[in-house]
């Protein structure tokens, strides 16, 4: 049923998301269809992790030092997983080998330490004791390779989602790594290559979930706590290195899991771990999965186990893992659990590649480092503003079609549901609800200009809208100054923001961190579902003008249309307005204005929804801009992703490219870049 006013607004965003996802996660029922099924998800995995624009280059490995104890051997190593980044590991190898060894890759997890974690040795020490070859990694933005190497860091938060905009998502840079391991595991003298497994937990049971389906080196792939549901996802929070953008749209965790078959896939559970890698959603996947094991002659290759336990990789755990890879890189054993032998943890600065975290070389390239490099080289692939009006409208149409479809996720192809519309003859205010899609309400208020004598029509019609709550006295208050400038206004409100916005707490900074997810995982971000709501807005201005009238004579589809929007929705307004020509102004105000600056900075105080996966192939919010010229378009106070007011010369900067295509329409008077309202001559006077 339709989400109404009346119901829990809060409630009414999440419902919308998961619903749009409810059909589509059947198993299929044939071997064709399966291989058809597998080999679409692979292509979706692929570009969603950005995996087919890596350029290659050579592993160089450096061995940094060794830690030596009685039965094993614990190198401190670095390789190369891309040109100028390196990744920073621990090799854990037994003493003495007879013949090459099964080798296995450890992938870490949010636990405090990363790859020198006491809970991630545990595992890596048992198996060299046990006779593998274990290699653990860092993580893209953990242990070592975090802003500030030590134990808690985080990679999450608006950190890791400012990735999202050159399209090169932090997922798929650990995806990435995770195979370059696997090179330089295979590479090794000691290591069998035939003979190779992956194992993690949490993030890193997600980490070991990619790598067994995209790469059949992998003969076991042993996942803890870290296989559900990709809906379960859309019910709470997970770290941004779990994120698939558009993820939802071509596959389910089933997917994967079948994409191991025929190899060894065991899946181990916690009792008591978070909903997203409960049991009762792992058993969900694996009902997806089995048949295809099944249907390979491999149905003794899959294995389920739940241990009695929170979210952990302990003991019980590990022995499970020790059992299973006995079975299918040793054929030793039915897989049952093998007792683990004495694990003595090491001081994790011991294991450090760089006990002096200053001296990292520049190749242990952190998030912000990374993301701003690849957001300035999208940038510079841009192509210039052209300099005449026909070879930008030219361009200007292949621009628009990429950003509603490959950036937004899909703008209005009809016009919405009929609007109610009620009047409040005490505040002279009409509310007008409408339905964007269905599953959504949204509501705003329309409020007469203040005319003067003689004057017989308003100057106008603005929609405003802003990050907060729209209420009649929140509506009367944010038109007030373009009420008294003789201007009708219309203050909306837009999904999951102000009553709307879902009952989530603020992650890592990040107030939307968790409707801005969801949005990621449907294919639809949430400055795209923004700009969605206010074309739809548009169109509800002219589907009421034969049933509300401003002033004595006038209809509003004959007043001047403009958009004023606030925070984040002047950002989704400048977007919005290349796709609504009736706009004949709009107006951004503390608005984010620019996702690259001139050096690194920290992402902070702005909306995770504001970004969308690859919007830098298309340019910055400047270039963006250009698509409303030669119209009126004042942007005000203009911030950075630090969420600082921008200086005039760095405004002026985002907008170069728009003031060249305002220029060569001989409109350069219309493009307004100023740090105040009144600067702006706004509201104009009468």
């Amino acid at each position: 049923m339709r989400a109404t006013y009346e119901d829990d607004p809060r409630a009414a965003f999440g419902a919308f998301i998961r619903r749009g996802v409810a059909v589509g996660s059947a198993a299929p029922t044939s071997p064709d269809a399966w291989e058809a099924r597998l080999r679409s998800v692979e292509r979706g995995l692929r570009a969603s992790f950005g995996l087919d624009s890596v350029p290659p280059c050579d592993l160089d490995p450096e061995v940094l030092g060794v830690v030596e104890r009685e039965d094993y051997l614990i190198e401190r190593l670095t390789f190369q997983s891309r040109p100028g980044v390196r990744v920073t590991a621990n090799l854990f190898r037994p003493r003495k080998l007879e013949g090459r060894a099964p080798g296995v890759l450890g992938v870490h997890g949010h636990w405090p330490w990363a790859r020198i974690d006491p809970v991630v040795q545990a595992r890596c020490i048992g198996l060299a004791r046990l006779g593998y070859v274990c290699l653990s990694v860092d993580a893209f933005g953990s242990g070592e390779r975090a802003v500030v190497p030590g134990p808690g860091t985080y990679h999450g938060g608006l950190m890791g989602a400012a990735l999202w905009a050159s399209g090169v998502p932090l997922i798929g840079l650990q995806v990435h790594d995770n195979r370059r391991a696997v090179d330089y595991l295979a590479s090794r003298s000691e290591v069998d290559p035939t003979k190779l497994a992956i194992t993690g937990a949490s993030g890193g049971g997600n980490q070991a979930l990619y790598a067994g389906a995209l790469d059949d080196r992998l003969k076991a792939v042993v996942p803890v706590c870290g296989v559900g549901t990709y809906e379960a996802y859309l019910e709470t929070a997970c770290c941004i290195c779990e994120v698939i953008p558009g993820g939802l749209r071509y596959a389910r965790t089933g997917d994967l899991l079948a994409m191991i078959a025929p190899r060894a896939l065991l899946v181990v559970s916690a009792s008591r771990d978070a909903p997203q890698f409960s049991v009762g959603e792992a058993t969900k996947s694996l009902a997806q999965a089995r048949p295809r094991f099944e249907a390979l002659g491999s149905g003794e290759r899959v294995r389920h186990v739940t241990i009695d336990s929170g979210h952990d990789y302990n003991r019980p755990m590990r022995e499970a893992m020790y059992g299973w890879l006995d079975r299918w890189l040793r054929g030793r054993g039915d897989g049952s659990p093998v007792p683990e032998p004495e694990v003595r943890h090491e001081d994790p600065a011991l294991l450090r590649c760089y006990p002096d975290a200053p001296s990292r070389p520049a190749t242990i390239v952190t998030i912000p480092t990374f993301a701003h490099r690849e957001a300035a080289a999208r940038i510079a692939a841009v192509p210039r503003a052209p300099d005449h009006v026909q070879a930008w409208e030219a361009e200007a149409v292949a621009i628009r079609a990429a950003l509603a479809d490959e950036v937004l996720g899909g703008l209005p192809q009809a016009a919405p549901p009929r609007a109610k519309v009620a009047f409040d003859a005490n505040r002279r205010l009409w509310t007008i609800e409408m339905s964007p899609e269905p599953g959504l309400s949204l509501r705003g208020f329309l409020r007469e200009a203040s005319l003067r004598e003689g004057e017989v029509a308003p100057q106008g019609l603005v929609i405003l809208s802003g990050e907060e709550d729209v209420t009649p006295e929140s509506a009367l208050a944010m038109g007030q100054a373009w009420v008294r400038a003789g201007y009708a206004t219309f203050v909306v409100e837009l999904r999951a923001l102000g009553r709307l916005k879902p009952d989530t707490s603020e992650v890592a900074g990040a107030v939307d961190h968790n409707e801005a997810e969801w949005g990621i995982w449907i294919g639809r971000p949430l400055i795209g579902q923004w700009v969605f709501d206010l074309l739809q807005w548009i169109e509800v201005i002219g589907e009421v003008q034969a049933r509300v009238s401003i002033g004595a004579n006038a209809i509003l589809a004959h007043l001047p249309l403009s958009l004023h929007g606030r925070g984040a929705t002047g950002t989704a307004a400048i977007l919005a307005s290349a796709f609504a020509p009736k706009v004949t102004t709009t107006v951004a105000e503390g608005s984010l204005v620019r996702f690259v600056g001139p050096v690194p900075l920290p992402w902070s105080s702005i909306r995770m929804g504001l970004i969308a996966p690859g919007i830098l192939k298309l340019g910055d919010v400047g270039r963006l801009a250009s698509l409303t010229a030669p119209r009126r378009l004042v942007v005000v106070g203009g911030v950075g992703t630090d969420g600082e007011v921008l200086p005039k010369d760095q405004l002026e900067a985002a907008f170069v490219h728009a003031r060249t295509v305002y220029g060569n329409y001989s409109a350069d008077a219309a493009l307004v870049l100023k740090t105040s309202l009144e600067e702006a001559g706004l509201p104009p006077e009468r």
